[in-house]
Parts: structure tokens; C-alpha cells; sequence
């Protein structure tokens, strides 16, 4: 009797003692969590029911598991023992949770998940024929009814004694004091980005979360310089491994050096499987859907200084956004010789030319100094079409005009096929390499500037169009023609010429077979010559025919097209 009451009354204190923490009734697609902390090693009990069902052809499954919050590893799984195809059709319906483990001292987080297996279950399940096919209709239907009147059965429980239940975001906080930057929970459709600043070499620690396979990553993080906007380092396939759930989860732990600069942190999601709303099992660490960048040893710590913007980071040219049907164009002068970075972000037609681009000329020879060419671009991410060039170009001192030209599809906030990672920056941006130089760029309205030595500009050519300006030599001149207009088989369809009206001859015209290539359609033909004309009186001509002009191209345009038709300089 004495042993008997002392048993009584050690399983009475258990009891008191001993904790429990559950999860259950959790929506399709979502994952639950609660967070518990453990003082000391302890028994854990686990049990609750989860399930395996047809839903639209697809297996959803029920099951639960626990993490080290500080390791962020999986201390216990119940999907361990139903990750085998054949096991996962064996054990459709209900399962039991029933398992005993011992973990140390520490703080943990228990969670609980429904969600589709990777795997359809019309094209996995041995369905041959059409009758097979019908009949797994009708019970997928009927299997979905039946899974939903069962989720309030399907949970998961733990028991122990000491288990503390804690708040979650109090455990992501502790996770999170020492990050340098950090954005986790990231939903569909997100854009993060932050700057964080480094005093001498430092090595730091990146932990991120996302969605990617082996030729394209969807959700993922990246680190640019923020004074150069250079990738220095990117969350790829190759660099990551298998985050748990669906394949297509990848997790990224490594530890890089970067230089004494600042930096710019960024996570980026597309429109689907994110913590919100998986459309496929959820990784092991859902919290970490996102990134976040630590010091990797307390020697790194005293390196991490606050984030200075580089006011290079204001740009000298921004065309950006650019939508369908749309070309941008903005005027900036240099008052010196400058390094610019360019970037330019476009799409490439079905050929070895660009749909949308950007160019820059000199504004007063209107000659291209820089153009946006599929050979040297690089995939931007998203469709393969999707094109990007991140160039250093040299400038003299001058007047420049950039442009950018979009097609009829394809462009922002209008995507045909899978946006660019950057789609903010669809478009053309120019930045100085030098923060010295910031000062000795200044804006002027392209639109209206005319260079000081044009005598005579014709441009903006209509269908059928027909244009003459006079202009007078007072002595032998040196003189830049400039010409743009259609042509093809030898011969030109919208054509210049000058006419000298004091002999009454043509003492220029643009020749096809001297003009070359204008960009666009192979018909859009540019002239650039040099002559010298005599003292006197001089008619400037142009002449259009019926189609494919300013008004109206019917097929690709210029690069310069607003140039569409004749000026004449004198040259220096």
C-alpha cells in the first residue's frame, strides 16, 4: 500500500507537472506552428492523426514535425516514414501520430501542415483508360467532400514535463537579433530590399529559404554592390540544397567574405508557393521563406557599421517601367569626361534582334555612342527572352540623348511570359561610377534642342510628306548631312536631297548604296556624310511615300526614329 501511494502520488505530480501543446483544424495549403521551450532535457510524447487523401488529382497530405529554432534543423518527422511513392498510395486515408523522443534543453517549434505531395495522382496512379479516368473523378470529388468533413480530426499533439509553451514571433526574435537584414514570411509577389554597410573585409552568414529548380530559381535572395549595382553574390540551384517538403524548396547556408563598402540585400518571390499559401509541401523551415544575413563570428560583429547610400545610387538617366507601345527619351549634358554604368533591361525577338532596348546618342551628330545588342546581353531571369546588360561606357564632355522603345507586347506590368528578376527596371538607367562627377550632369529638354551648328533639320517624317527648307553659305562650307529614311532593293522609297538654286543642279542625295543599316527592319536606311559646298543658296528637301514613316511603321522602326528624315550641320 505505501508503494502503491507513493506511485499515486508521483503520477499526480507528473501530471501537474506534464504540459501539452496541439495543433489541428489547419486549412489546405497552410502551415500552423507553435513554439515551446524545453529547461531541461526532456521525454516528449507525440501523437495525433494525419492523412493522406485524393484532392483534384493530386495527393494532399496531413502530417506534422518539429524543429531546433536555434539549428533550425528537424528534430522529429512524421513524413520520414510516407516519403516512398508506393508507401504514400499504400496509406491513403488516416494515419496515427504516435512517437516518444528526448530532446535537450532548448527552444523548439512544432509544427502542423496539409498540403499537395509533389507527385498528381491522375498521372502517377496507374489510370489507363478513359472509364479509369471518369472514375477517378468521382472520387477525387468524393474523397475531397470526405477530407473536409475530417480536418477538424487531424492534428497533432505533444505531452511532456516542463514544456513551456512561448510566443513564436518572441522565437523569431531571438532568431533575428543579431541579422544584419532579414525579411522572412515573405508572401507572393514580394519585393525586399536593404542596405547594409561594412568598415573592412567581413565574413557574413546568409540563411535563406526559397523555391528554384536546376534551370531557373523563382524565389531566392541577392547581395549588389550598392555603389557599382554588381551582383556579388546570388541564391542559385547550384549553391543551395533540398529545403524539405516539395522538391522545388532549396535552402541557402553559407558563410562569404565581402569586402569594407555597403551593400544591398534583396528577396524577391514570384505569384506562387510562399509562406501564405503553399501550392506544394512546405520546406522544413517555413519562418525562413526569406533571408537573413548575419555577422558570421563576434570578430565580424564590430565590422557592421550603419548603411551609408552612395549618392551615386541617384540616377543621371532613369527610363524605367516602360510600358507597351512606348518610346522614352531623356536629354543630359556632361560638362566633363565621365564613366557611366548603364543598365539596360530589355526583350529579345524571336531572332538575333531586340523587341525592347535602349540606345544613347550624341545629340548634336545624332550618331549612337551605346546600344543595347543580344550578343552581349545576359538572361535577366524569368522567360529566356528577357534580356539585361550591366555596361561601363566612357562619355566625353557633350550633350546625349537616351532613348528606350518597346514592342506591342511584353513589357511592364504587361508580361506575355515570366517577368525579368527586376522588372522595376524595365528600361534604360544610367548612374556615374564617380561620386565627383554627381555635380557636372545637367537635364535639358531633348525634345525641343537643336544643336548650334544645324542650319536646317527636317525630321518626324509622315506618310506621304513632303518638306523643303532653305539655307545660305557665305563661303565655301564643310557640311555634315545626316539622313534617315525607307528603302530597299536599291533604291529609296522616303528619300532627301539638297538642290544648289543658284545653278539650279542636285548637289547631294541620299543613295541606297550608301546608306547602312538604321536598326529595326532592314528597309530603315541612315546616311552620315561629309561635303563641301560652295557659296550660296541651298534647298533642303524630303519626300515620302504612303507607308512606314513616323506616323505609322508598319514594320519595326529606327532606332532614332524621332531623326526620321534629314539635318544638315556645318561641321567644325
Amino acid at each position: 500500500m505505501k508503494y502503491l501511494y507513493a506511485s499515486l502520488v508521483f503520477m499526480a505530480c507528473y501530471s501537474v507537472q506534464a504540459q501539452t501543446i496541439s495543433i489541428g483544424d489547419v486549412n489546405p495549403h497552410t502551415v500552423e506552428v507553435r513554439a515551446f521551450n524545453l529547461t531541461q532535457p526532456t521525454e516528449i510524447e507525440i501523437t495525433g492523426t494525419g492523412g493522406i487523401f485524393r484532392d483534384d488529382y493530386k495527393l494532399l497530405v496531413y502530417y506534422a514535425w518539429i524543429l531546433d529554432s536555434k539549428t533550425r534543423k528537424v528534430v522529429w518527422h512524421a513524413y520520414d516514414d510516407i516519403r516512398d511513392k508506393e508507401d504514400l498510395k499504400d496509406r491513403e486515408g488516416k494515419f496515427d501520430l504516435n512517437d516518444d523522443i528526448k530532446l535537450p534543453a532548448g527552444n523548439y517549434e512544432l509544427y502542423f501542415t496539409g498540403a499537395h505531395h509533389n507527385y498528381g495522382w491522375g498521372g502517377d496512379w496507374g489510370i489507363e483508360d478513359l472509364g479509369d479516368l471518369i472514375a477517378e473523378i468521382f472520387s477525387s470529388r468524393s474523397e475531397q467532400n470526405f477530407r473536409r468533413s475530417l480536418q477538424d480530426d487531424l492534428f497533432v499533439q505533444i505531452r511532456g514535463a516542463g514544456i513551456k509553451e512561448v510566443g513564436v514571433s518572441e522565437v523569431m526574435e531571438t532568431q533575428l537579433k543579431d541579422a544584419i537584414a532579414y525579411f522572412v514570411r515573405a508572401e507572393d509577389n514580394e519585393l525586399f530590399e536593404q542596405g547594409f554597410s561594412l568598415s573592412a573585409p567581413t565574413n557574413i552568414r546568409v540563411y535563406s529559404i526559397g523555391e528554384g529548380r536546376k534551370d531557373q530559381t523563382f524565389d531566392y535572395m541577392r547581395i549588389v554592390d550598392a555603389n557599382s549595382q554588381e551582383r556579388v553574390f546570388e541564391m542559385s540551384y547550384r549553391n543551395t540544397r533540398f529545403a524539405g517538403g516539395a522538391d522545388k524548396n532549396i535552402r541557402l547556408d553559407e558563410t562569404i567574405e565581402l569586402p569594407a563598402g555597403s551593400y544591398i540585400v534583396s528577396y524577391r518571390t514570384d505569384d506562387s508557393h510562399s509562406y501564405k499559401y503553399w501550392n506544394q509541401l512546405p520546406p522544413d523551415d517555413p519562418q525562413f521563406w526569406g533571408v537573413a544575413v548575419y555577422p558570421a563570428a563576434a570578430v565580424d560583429k564590430k565590422n557592421v557599421i550603419p548603411y551609408t547610400a552612395p549618392k551615386t545610387l541617384e540616377p543621371v538617366v532613369e527610363l524605367t517601367r516602360v510600358r507597351n507601345y512606348e518610346l522614352v527619351s531623356e536629354g543630359f549634358e556632361l560638362k566633363k569626361d565621365m564613366d557611366l554604368r548603364v543598365l539596360c533591361i530589355g526583350e529579345q525577338d524571336h531572332g538575333d534582334e531586340m523587341a525592347d532596348f535602349g540606345w544613347i546618342v550624341d545629340a548634336d551628330t545624332r550618331e549612337t555612342v551605346w546600344k543595347m545588342r543580344p550578343y552581349r546581353s545576359e538572361h535577366a531571369g524569368g522567360a529566356e527572352k528577357n534580356r539585361l546588360i550591366n555596361d561601363k561606357i566612357e562619355l566625353p564632355k557633350g550633350k546625349y540623348i537616351a532613348y528606350y522603345r518597346t514592342d506591342g507586347s511584353h513589357a511592364y506590368n504587361a508580361w506575355n511570359s515570366t517577368r525579368p528578376d527586376d522588372e522595376i527596371h524595365w528600361g534604360i538607367t544610367l548612374w556615374a561610377i564617380n561620386e565627383a562627377d554627381m555635380s557636372s550632369v545637367v537635364k535639358f529638354d531633348e525634345e525641343v534642342y537643336t544643336a548650334e551648328n544645324v542650319v536646317v533639320e527636317i525630321n518626324m517624317i509622315t506618310d506621304r510628306d513632303y518638306r523643303r527648307e532653305h539655307f545660305s553659305l557665305e563661303n565655301t562650307t564643310k557640311v555634315t548631312i545626316i539622313a534617315m529614311g525607307e528603302g530597299s532593293d536599291g533604291r529609296m522609297s522616303d528619300t532627301a536631297w539638297i538642290k544648289n538654286m543658284d545653278t539650279g543642279r542636285i548637289v547631294w542625295e541620299m543613295d541606297y548604296y550608301e546608306t547602312e543599316h538604321a536598326g529595326g527592319a532592314r528597309k530603315n536606311r541612315r546616311v552620315h556624310e561629309t561635303v563641301t559646298l560652295p557659296a550660296g543658296d541651298y534647298n533642303v528637301y524630303y519626300e515620302s511615300d504612303g507607308s512606314h514613316s513616323f506616323s505609322r511603321w508598319n514594320a519595326a522602326p529606327p532606332d532614332d526614329p524621332q531623326s526620321y528624315g534629314v539635318r544638315v550641320l556645318v561641321t567644325e
